[in-house]
């Protein structure tokens, strides 16, 4: 699957969960997937399989990450359903 598919389906599960979300130009190196929703902002970049970040993407999503926000990695469709479903609580379990 395409990274662009990857993204769109991504980012319609999360507007029909209640997201508001943007898939726009961003700077260079920012996520591909910027969701704002209750108390959550979630910043995805989209790879496809096996292909990784580039360098300074790596590095964008360190201080997204060392700021608060939650920042994954995905290089499919599947893990975006347990992240919609997580709590605050289960976000913050996480980060410890």
């Amino acid at each position: 699957m395409s990274e662009s598919a990857i993204q769109k389906i991504i980012a319609n599960k999360l507007r029909k969960a209640g997201y508001l979300v943007t898939t726009m130009s961003a700077p260079v190196g920012w996520p591909d997937i910027r969701a704002f929703g209750g108390m959550r902002t979630i910043l995805i970049e989209v790879k496809r399989k096996g292909k990784k970040p580039s360098e300074l993407q790596e590095v964008i999503m360190e201080k997204f990450y060392n700021l608060g926000y939650e920042v994954y990695l995905m290089d499919d469709t599947k893990e975006i359903d347990s992240v919609i479903n997580m709590s605050i609580n289960d976000v913050l379990k996480l980060r410890k």
